[in-house]
């Protein structure tokens, strides 16, 4: 763990670290673990950790691996690259297909799962297991195709369960509840102001608020605000006014002008908002889009339920005609988020990997990594293996990758690309110029997950708080685990017992012009030159600026860190402000085509973060790769 600056953290997190290297016949749930490192418990600067994208980035910049110089070191029937959710559903689906074809799936991590990532920690003797990147299974019931529910069914995962394995009265019943940090330097001192309390369950800091609120209510909140009174005044009357600021005659109509403009220019013409007024929104988008609200359309922020919507008449309507979305509750969740799905995966591909068979027991399943690329297996997944080179070959297909420095050369009947698809180009010979160019343009976005282990929650319980909206802060959201117990694993039931708190942090290059592209890109540079000292010194300051009135101490409270640095994040999602909808519709479609026997996955190929494009996409692809036999 580089950087940490204090001697008694590093104690603490020494207590994290310990059970990195696994050893000794030491035995978990009676089955023994070997020898070898298990990445989950790493802490420090992970995600993309230094090691998975050097030579991906080498070739970028015009690095060449000519195949021809080595010799075909192993022959498949299937290549996946990437062992994110989306290349474990494709050996899934192919293998259900031809269950005894070999499948060799290769990941430049040092872990599978991708995205879905899975942070341990030990404190004091309790296991902690927090989610470094994928939360949850997001709606299920409305969004999931018949062919992404079934995988779920078919791994053994019954959405209902969470339904008594999140407890979503938790937090109310604990007398917790959200707030607002206002950060001195961004704004006039350091303030903590409390949301009032809602029905129901609340998981997110920065959730709109419940219609009908109490007008007296909030104003005596806004007026803690240190800000100048112009300002404040201004928010109360966006937040609460219900002008038609656009009057509209239809949904459509409305959004010719919502489309086309951002939330914050939205607020500056129809609102008169000023900047101060502006830097209280300003990273409101930020968990979801990967960019501020100034470059993010009026539309998609106002259907979110952001302030200054609430006369508009046309976007009212629109959702009483059921245009709204849908309402099921944010419980889908396993302790480690999505890294379980993952890891059901693995445990179907390679069933001597864990032990156990359902939703509950995979929560604590002790991993044996070393069973993963086993000779024996007809699935091998083989980490820390960077894909360099794909061509196809007559009726085969060879694959180039990097690992120990070492070009290795492999042949398939077939791939799947299911990696980032802005870098297939730089990898796939005969990626013809328009889909290469629809390729590049899935440009994804920078974001940090911050599992903080901490020995207690005392100070959130003084406070009243389980999360934090933290507007010009590093840590835009701060907000303690979601109270899940499934299987052997459960949460912690009071302020005495240990917790993870999530610290959200996504670099952006704001109110200069740039669109979201552009801002992803440059984000991402400022991504790569930040230490884990730089995250842990702001982590430190943050923290103790909230919670410090609550009696919190950094270097007491705190047993470890884990950054989860994730330069290519989410998969872009067009979005009205840059996107013209039918030429998007066309560049997707060009983008996931075939190249001879190579198909494409991953939810770069859906154009959209959600686990269920994933394996929606994993599904197409291996359904076109049986049309070519």
């Amino acid at each position: 763990m580089d950087g940490i600056k204090r001697r008694d953290f590093l104690n603490g997190a020494a207590i994290a670290i310990a059970g990195f290297s696994l050893g000794g016949g030491r035995a978990v749930a009676g089955v023994p673990v070997l020898n070898g490192p298990y990445p989950p418990r790493k802490t420090g600067l992970r995600g993309s950790h230094n090691g998975a994208f050097e030579a991906a980035h080498a070739v970028r910049d015009g690095k060449t691996y000519d195949l021809n110089s080595v010799p075909i070191a192993e022959t498949y029937d299937l290549v996946i690259v990437g062992g994110g959710i989306s290349g474990l559903s494709a050996a899934y689906f192919h293998r259900a297909r031809r269950p005894n074809d070999k499948i060799l799936i290769l990941d430049n991590h040092d872990d599978f799962g991708g995205h879905a990532k899975r942070n341990e920690f030990d404190v004091d003797g309790r296991k902690l297991i927090g989610y470094g990147g994928t939360q949850s299974i997001d709606s299920p019931r409305g969004r999931y195709s018949e062919v992404s529910m079934g995988l779920l069914k078919g791994l053994g995962i019954e959405v209902g369960r969470f339904n008594t394995a999140f407890d979503q009265k938790f937090y109310t019943e604990a007398k917790t509840g959200m707030a607002t940090f206002f950060k001195k330097g961004v704004f006039q001192a350091d303030v903590l102001v409390p949301a009032p309390p809602r029905p129901g369950l609340v998981v997110d800091p920065d959730e709109p608020e419940a219609p009908g609120a109490d007008i007296e209510a909030k104003r005596k909140r806004i007026d803690l605000y240190p800000m100048s009174a112009a300002a404040r005044a201004k928010i109360l009357e966006i937040e609460t006014s219900d002008r038609d600021p656009i009057p509209a005659k239809s949904i459509e109509e409305l959004r010719k002008v919502t489309d086309h403009i951002s939330y914050a220019d939205f607020l500056r013409r129809y609102w008169d908002a000023s900047e101060e007024v502006l830097t209280l929104y300003q990273q409101k988008p930020q968990g979801l889009w990967g960019v501020g609200i100034d470059a993010v359309s009026a539309t998609t922020c106002l259907w979110s339920g952001y302030p200054g919507g609430k006369g508009l008449k046309a976007l009212h309507q629109a959702a009483a005609a059921g245009g709204g979305g849908h309402n099921e509750p944010y419980i889908y969740h396993f302790p480690d988020g999505n890294a379980s799905i993952a890891r059901m995966l693995v445990r179907n591909l390679v069933p001597q990997s864990a032990p156990g068979s359902t939703m509950e027991d995979i929560v604590t399943a002790p991993f044996n990594y070393a069973t993963l690329d086993h000779p024996g297996n007809k699935v091998r997944i083989r980490l820390n293996s960077t894909a360099v080179r794909v061509r196809n070959v007559g009726s085969d297909v060879e694959v180039g990758y990097v690992r120990g420095g070492k070009l290795v050369r492999v042949k398939a009947r077939a791939a799947v690309l299911a990696c980032y698809n802005m870098m297939i180009p730089y990898i796939m010979e005969g990626v013809p110029e328009a889909q290469a160019e629809a390729l590049h343009m899935n440009v994804k976005a920078p974001l940090v997950y911050i599992n903080v282990a901490m020995r207690n929650w005392r100070a959130w319980s003084k406070l009243g708080i389980n999360g934090v909206s933290n507007p010009g802060g590093m840590f835009p959201s701060m907000s303690l685990d979601f109270p899940v117990s499934l299987g052997d694993y459960h949460f912690a039931r009071t302020p005495d017992d240990p917790i993870i708190a999530h610290l959200l942090h996504v670099p952006t290059e704001p109110n200069v012009g740039l669109g979201m592209r552009e801002q992803y890109r440059a984000g991402r540079t400022k991504l790569y030159t930040m230490t884990f000292g730089d995250f842990e010194t702001n982590i430190r300051d943050e923290m103790t600026r909230i919670l410090g009135p609550g009696g919190f101490v950094f270097d007491r409270d705190v047993a470890g860190i884990t950054v989860n640095r994730w330069a290519h994040g989410y998969a872009y999602t067009p979005e009205s402000l840059t996107d013209d909808p039918a030429v998007q519709k066309v560049r997707a479609e060009t983008a996931r085509q075939p190249i001879g026997r190579v198909t494409i996955a991953n939810s770069d190929a859906g154009w959209d973060a959600y686990t269920d494009v994933a394996i929606d996409q994993a599904h197409r692809a291996i359904t076109e790769i049986a049309g070519m036999s």
